[in-house]
């Protein structure tokens, strides 16, 4: 059987008796590489026990050993470049955040400014009715006596 045809469903058992875990190397010889190793360390009493199932990067072209590092078949490396990419998306509408804040800061000023100038000219007008009133209440008084 060769290397590239391992089956992962069925689980090595190691010398130990444990079964192995599936383990993904972090290694810059063999990154994202995936094989079956014993549950316990060597240095925690374990037999050592080491299995690749993924085949050797050695005959592999430089071009798809890019592709591999950056479509990355290791979860770890692609949950840490979305963790990345939402980061800087994160960034992103932070700034945006604040610069819709500082509009509307400028625009909620505008509207007192507005507010405050029809106030102003609603004082204006109702003085002109209140005096328009007087007169005719002094010319209407006048003209009954």
């Amino acid at each position: 059987m060769s290397q590239s045809s391992v089956n992962i469903e069925e689980v090595d058992v190691c010398k130990c008796g444990y079964y192995c875990r599936l383990k993904t190397s972090r290694t810059p010889l063999n990154p994202g590489r995936r094989f079956f190793g014993c549950k316990a360390s060597k240095e925690n009493g374990g037999c050592g026990y080491f299995r690749w199932i993924d085949p050797s990067l050695e005959n592999a072209d430089e071009s798809s050993l890019m592709n591999r590092f950056i479509d990355g078949p290791n979860p770890i490396d692609r949950l840490k470049r979305k963790v990345k990419e939402l980061e800087e998306e994160r960034d992103s509408l932070k700034f945006q955040l604040n610069e819709n804040e500082e509009k509307m800061m400028v625009l909620n000023k505008k509207l007192k400014e507005v507010k405050l100038q029809r106030d102003w000219e609603n004082v204006k007008f109702n003085r002109v009715v209140i005096v328009f009133l007087c007169l005719l209440t002094i010319k209407w008084f006048f003209n009954i006596v």
